[in-house]
């Protein structure tokens, strides 16, 4: 192994383990409001022409 190689002492291990499930569900969350967005488009847009007929 080459001494003259930086060390990476950025993180621990438990840390970088626990920005790890952070990313991971930020990206679930993320992909359920994008999924979800259609839906909430349509009830929204069907209270709006609702409320126009009346």
């Amino acid at each position: 192994m080459n001494s003259d190689a930086p060390i990476n002492r950025s993180t621990s291990g438990k840390a970088s383990a626990m920005i790890g499930a952070m990313f991971r569900y930020a990206f679930v969350v993320a992909a359920s409001a994008v999924a979800d967005a259609p839906k909430a488009a349509v009830a929204i847009f069907l209270a709006a022409a609702d409320g126009a007929r009346s």
